[in-house]
């Protein structure tokens, strides 16, 4: 089930990888797209089942456990080390799927820092995630499938503490033990880049955005005017966008309004992201909307 994202800034010919990757993280055609750290199964029946550190002298003696903080994979022991960043480069999450006698193991290629699309917000731990498949070129494969075209890219960002319902566009919060592995081009990483996580730090006093304002990021991301959980657009749709705070604003002229969004989808629609799509909803005009009423503003460039 894709995430029918919206794409690339507006006018450009060319998408990044972030924008437009188009991506769902998967090992050998099940989903990891979700994962429990206590190793319980998730929809597709995968769990993790071992962590093993880098090969780091008498560190790699330790038992650590792996976690996420801050929308960073972190590893501890119980003598007390920390491993973060290119830290767990070398390390492998073993996950176990139905029917197969062995553990995979997911190995830590890469670790990389990109900035947040957020003014003022820190920058985002990116990961290059691979498996072993002998019918692969290089004899792995990135557990993040679709458009990325470089096995060896750091495309994955993690989101501890909630995961995400794609077919009804909703997220599911409070969720401790659980991470999502969001692609780049996926809905969650954009969420994750605007700093709109669950453990982002978004008011610039250690308190991350409301659920509200966290759902109506992904209504707005996915196009979902209608709440519903349909999304009415398509990878390639180019957007502008504008929040309440101010933080996360397209540069160059906006174009013109879309919609303004909050947890509930839109309420109100202009111009469409995509055009012709026949909408199963009936919005208002926005001539009497303003950024004031919702989370977010998009528009439509060139229309």
């Amino acid at each position: 089930m894709d995430e029918a994202i919206e794409a690339r800034d507006g006018g450009s010919t060319t998408c990044p990888v972030w924008r437009c990757g188009f991506n769902s993280a998967e090992v050998n055609g099940r989903a990891i797209r979700e994962l429990n750290l206590d190793g319980l199964a998730n929809a597709d029946g995968v769990r993790i089942v071992g962590f093993v550190p880098p090969a780091l002298g008498l560190l790699s003696l330790q038992k650590f456990e792996l976690g996420v903080e801050k929308g960073a994979l972190v590893a501890r022991s119980a003598q007390g080390t920390t491993l973060r960043g290119a830290q767990l480069i070398g390390a492998t999450i073993l996950v176990q799927s139905p029917g197969s006698l062995l553990p995979l193991p997911i190995t830590v290629l890469g670790h990389q820092k990109i900035d947040s699309w957020a003014e003022g917000a820190p920058q985002v731990s990116t990961y290059t995630l691979v498996y072993p498949d002998l019918n692969a070129l290089i004899g792995v494969r990135n557990v993040c499938t679709g458009d990325l075209l470089d096995v060896l890219t750091s495309a994955v960002t993690v989101i501890g503490g909630e995961t995400y319902d794609l077919e009804t566009k909703t997220i599911q919060p409070d969720k401790p033990r659980w991470l999502t592995l969001a692609c780049a081009g996926s809905a969650a990483a954009k969420l994750q880049l605007m700093n709109y996580g669950p453990q982002s730090d978004f008011d610039g006093a250690g308190h991350p955005a409301s659920l509200a304002q966290r759902q109506a990021t992904l209504r707005m991301i996915t196009a979902d005017y209608c709440g519903n959980g349909h999304s009415y657009t398509q990878n390639g749709t180019p957007l502008h966008w504008e929040n309440a705070a101010g933080t996360v604003v397209s540069p160059g002229e906006l174009g013109v309004m879309e919609a303004v969004w909050s947890a509930g989808g839109a309420l109100c629609l202009e111009a469409q992201r995509l055009a012709g799509a026949e909408v199963a909803c009936d919005l208002p005009a926005c001539d009497t909307f303003s950024l004031a009423e919702g989370e977010w503003v998009t528009y439509v460039p060139g229309a």
